[in-house]
């Protein structure tokens, strides 16, 4: 008798504990709450850093698949940087590019005159009267010449005309000019017109959502790209694999020989420009961003982590000189 009691009062104290208080229900779905946030806020970062690295990754593979393409063919093959619309700092996407054929006129005797009209600021202008008229249609702005298959490379530096190219070249380093001054013309030379590079027919690259190319700290040692304007920047590799030219409107011109080292920083979109993210970071101050620099004499293409405390020079230089992550 004593035991069945013993068992009614155990029975009594379960039932009487079948569920639970609705304070212990909302202590419960609180800390439920709680760490499902802090878990999404992880999981956020998470991905976004793996698509940096991803995005690092791609435009490593795919700027030297670019370069392959220029040795193989044997004329020169680059990358195209296009600007986000609304965002000119911002690149979120690649497209491969190749230069056509020198153009030298409709004929084998198309030649041209010149003259130096102009020498001011270090730039000096000169103006070629052709002989033959060309077909503009083929030529534009920005288009490098050069005469009697020698010397420096002139830029068109206004729309062309059927029968007239109004050219500059960069004379700081003191570059001295053979072609006479107003109103004398020079004998009449050929001329090779290198075209500007025009996309291929290789598929385009799409960096991840909210990856970006950075350009307002992308650039070479003297220059940053910057938002100077909203075209697209293109970089091109000659046939023997070293880097040619860079085309930006910038520093000294649009089109840059391929002299120097092309830093470009790859991180996340909500860091351009610098100092608007929430932790007022800018992506060269972020170790979860990405520096993809390019080998002026070489062509290669190296992908290092941005360095912890090293201010923007230091960086660039580590990333330089640093190992390649490759593919990893």
């Amino acid at each position: 008798m004593q035991i069945e009691n013993c068992k009614l009062q155990i029975a009594e104290r379960r039932a009487s504990r079948r569920g639970f208080t609705l304070v212990e229900l909302l202590v419960a779905i609180s800390i439920m709450v709680i760490l499902m946030a802090v878990g999404v806020r992880v999981m956020q970062f998470s991905v976004e850093d793996r698509r940096t690295r991803e995005a690092a990754r791609a435009i490593n593979v795919y700027i030297s698949s670019a370069r392959n393409r220029a040795m193989e063919t044997g004329r020169p093959c680059g990358v195209m940087l296009r600007r986000l619309q609304g965002q000119p700092l911002c690149v979120v996407g690649l497209e491969q590019v190749e230069v056509p054929p020198a153009y030298a006129g409709e004929t084998l005797d198309s030649t041209a005159r010149l003259q130096v009209t102009d020498t001011s600021g270090g730039l000096a202008t000169v103006t070629a009267q052709l002989t033959l008229a060309i077909n503009v249609d083929l030529v534009s702005k920005g288009d490098l010449v050069q005469f009697n298959c020698q010397g420096p490379f002139y830029t068109i530096a206004q729309p062309p005309a059927a029968t007239s190219l109004t050219l500059t070249l960069d004379v700081r380093q003191g570059q001295m000019l053979p072609w006479p001054r107003t109103p004398d013309l020079s004998p009449p030379a050929p001329y090779q017109i290198f075209r500007r590079p025009g996309k291929s027919a290789v598929a385009g690259l799409q960096l991840p959502v909210r990856a970006v190319i950075d350009l307002e700290f992308s650039g070479t040692d003297d220059d940053t790209i910057g938002a100077v304007s909203d075209q697209p920047v293109c970089i091109m590799f000659s046939p023997n694999g070293s880097l040619e030219r860079f085309y930006h409107p910038g520093h000294g011109g649009e089109v840059h020989p391929g002299t120097q080292p092309i830093y470009l920083l790859v991180g996340k979109q909500e860091r351009v420009p610098a100092g608007s993210a929430e932790d007022g970071l800018a992506n060269w101050q972020d170790v979860k961003s990405f520096w993809v620099t390019l080998n002026p004499q070489t062509g290669l293409v190296t992908t290092t982590e941005v360095a912890k405390g090293a201010n923007l020079a230091e960086s660039r230089r580590n990333a330089r000189e640093g190992q390649s992550m490759g593919g990893r």
